[in-house]
C-alpha cells in the first residue's frame, strides 16, 4: 500500500510541470480522447491532479465535476461512432451470424453493466462505447449507464487519491505501525499450513497401507 502511494506521488513529480503549464484542460482533453478510443493518460492526470489539490493547486471540486464531464463526453463520442459506422465494420469481420448474436445477446443482458465496469479497465474503458454503439445499445441506457461509471471511477481515482493525498503520513505510519504483525500473521499462517499438511500426510500413510 505504502509502495502504490509513493507511485502516485512520484507520477504527481512526472506530470506536474506539464499540469503547472497547461492545468486543468490538459485533464479534460486527455480523459475526454481516451473515451472513444485515442490512447492517453487520462486516470493517471486525474490521480495526479487529485494529488495537486492537496497542495492547493486545484479546486478538487472543478476537477472531479471536469473530470466525469469530459468521461461522459468521450463515451458518448465513442458510442455515436459506433452507432454511424460501428455496425457496417462488424458487419464486415469475419464473424459467423450465430457469434454476432452472442454479441448482440450479451449486449442487451449485460450491456450497462459492461459499460458501467468498463470504465475501470484499460482497452474497455477506451473502446466500450464504439462496441456498444456498433451493436445498437439504446441511446438511453448507454447514458445512464455512462454516467454512473463516470461517476465511480471519478470518485474512485480522483476523491480517493484525493484523500490518500490529505492522510498519506496518517496511512503510512498506520501501515508502518501494523506492518511487524501482518509479518507474525504470515508467518502462523504458513506455519498452520504445514502442520495442516503434515497431519493429513501422516493420516494417509495407514490407510493406503491397509490396502
Amino acid at each position: 500500500m505504502i509502495e502504490i502511494a509513493q507511485s502516485f506521488l512520484t507520477a504527481a513529480g512526472n506530470y506536474e510541470p506539464m499540469l503547472a503549464e497547461y492545468g486543468l484542460v490538459v485533464i479534460f482533453a486527455a480523459i475526454l480522447v481516451e473515451g472513444f478510443g485515442i490512447p492517453a493518460p487520462g486516470q493517471s492526470l486525474l490521480i495526479v491532479g487529485a494529488l495537486l489539490s492537496t497542495r492547493g493547486q486545484f479546486d478538487i471540486s472543478l476537477l472531479l465535476a471536469l473530470s466525469w464531464v469530459a468521461a461522459l463526453t468521450g463515451s458518448t463520442l465513442g458510442y455515436i461512432l459506433g452507432r454511424v459506422g460501428g455496425r457496417k465494420l462488424v458487419l464486415r469481420l469475419p464473424l459467423n451470424p450465430s457469434r454476432l448474436e452472442r454479441m448482440d445477446n450479451f449486449c442487451q443482458r449485460y450491456g450497462k453493466l459492461f459499460v458501467t465496469l468498463s470504465r475501470f479497465i484499460d482497452g474497455p474503458r477506451q473502446l466500450a462505447g464504439i462496441f456498444v454503439g456498433s451493436l445498437q445499445m439504446p441511446a438511453v441506457a448507454f447514458l445512464l449507464a455512462s454516467s454512473a461509471g463516470a461517476v465511480l471511477w471519478v470518485g474512485f481515482w480522483g476523491l480517493g487519491s484525493y484523500y490518500l493525498g490529505q492522510h498519506f503520513h496518517y496511512i503510512t505510519s498506520a501501515f508502518e505501525a501494523v506492518a511487524p504483525y501482518t509479518w507474525i500473521a504470515t508467518g502462523l499462517l504458513v506455519l498452520a499450513l504445514i502442520i495442516y499438511l503434515l497431519r493429513r500426510r501422516n493420516h494417509r500413510k495407514p490407510a493406503s497401507g491397509n490396502h
